[in-house]
């Protein structure tokens, strides 16, 4: 799924979030639910990350221009990052219910928490289902389906806890639950927001080892040497790789540098800058990579 599409499903997604937190929210209070008012909280916080998923989602995709030649990437891994803090914020607020509720468990009416439990859950399949299609291709999106699947079972929770009232009269079951989805949801800040900053740190990606990249080029034909090599993501999924490959003979530059290429895309990695040189100096104007208009500018 491209940027375009992503973009399309995170409108529709923010619209169906947006408006049914705003239906459990006036149901919480009319069933006295705090399992409802969760959720709604629930649902409001990750309307606002979808909007910020959207927002820089569109900016990425509209923004271009010679003094962005990465373009506004970055955008969608800063996003990304602010709704793995919000997640972080999510759990402490599900917490600070749970310690409530055991506290002060209150009669609920079960049977209308139920009916809007149900909606709610049938909105968050739907919204998941979309952005699941593309959480694995773009960061900012699996960050807002990651937000959307604690919608979910968040709304589980309270159809659980709307049947254990409703049969047994078991009020407790609210803070049970609410533990159960905090503890749910911890892993997957975790991944977003470590994800995150991996590229804001510019670290090597988790799928790819560097060492064994610059051992595979020193295999290759004509390669005397490798060093300052850097591999790093411009957004997960876009890694970019840079090396100085030292040559043993200048004549095969361009059989080296097609191999080297070759090497890592093996390994994922189709944006490539490599400068070929002869031991101790660059690559000289007679290096059959450049043409005669290059040659003489250069050196």
């Amino acid at each position: 799924m491209d940027r375009r599409e992503s973009l399309r499903v995170l409108g529709i997604g923010f619209v169906l979030i947006f408006g049914f937190s705003f239906v459990e929210l006036i149901g919480g209070f009319l069933t006295n639910s705090l399992a409802l008012l969760s959720d709604a909280g629930h649902m409001l916080t990750d309307s606002v990350s979808l909007l910020i998923a959207l927002v820089a989602q569109a900016i990425v995709v509209k923004t271009k221009g010679k003094n962005m030649t990465y373009g506004l990437y970055r955008l969608e891994v800063l996003a990304a990052l602010l709704n793995g803090l919000f997640l972080l914020g999510l759990v402490g607020y599900i917490a600070y219910e749970a310690v409530q509720r055991f506290m002060n468990p209150e009669p609920v009416k079960g049977p209308q928490m139920l009916a809007i439990a149900t909606v709610g859950l049938l909105i968050n399949l739907l919204v998941g289902y979309m952005l699941f299609k593309s959480s694995g291709e773009n960061i900012n999106v699996k960050a807002a389906f990651l937000h959307v699947v604690t919608d979910t079972l968040g709304s589980v929770s309270a159809i659980l806890a709307g049947l254990a009232i409703t049969l047994w009269g078991f009020y407790l079951a609210d803070p049970i639950l609410s533990v159960a989805v905090a503890l749910l949801i911890l892993p997957g800040a975790y991944s977003v927001i470590k994800s995150s900053l991996n590229v804001l740190l510019e670290l090597v990606p988790a799928s790819v080892d560097a060492e064994e990249i610059e051992r595979e080029i020193r295999r290759v034909k004509g390669v005397v040497d490798v060093h300052d090599l850097h591999v790093w993501s411009i957004t997960p999924g876009d890694v970019v790789l840079t090396a100085h490959v030292v040559v043993s003979d200048l004549e095969v530059c361009d059989e080296v540098l097609s191999n080297v290429k070759e090497v890592a895309r093996r390994f994922g990695i189709d944006h490539t800058t490599i400068q070929l040189e002869r031991e101790g100096f660059s690559c000289p104007p007679s290096c059959p990579l450049l043409g005669s208009e290059r040659r003489q500018h250069t050196h």
